[in-house]
């Protein structure tokens, strides 16, 4: 049982340490997700003639 403790407790230790899963804020993804490439709908621009060509 004290094994088992122990391995929790240091687990634990490097699990709390660890901050690649860590929260953005949604500022912090919108700037990723901008360099990225993202685009809002309302930001795209329509092609009125591309209904009359088809």
């Amino acid at each position: 049982m004290l094994g088992i403790g122990i391995g929790l407790l240091l687990g634990a230790l490097l699990l709390g340490t660890d901050r690649s899963y860590y929260l953005d804020s949604d500022t912090q993804v919108e700037i990723k997700a901008r360099a990225m490439g993202m685009e809002y709908p309302s930001e795209m621009k329509v092609d009125v003639n591309e209904e009359e060509k088809k």
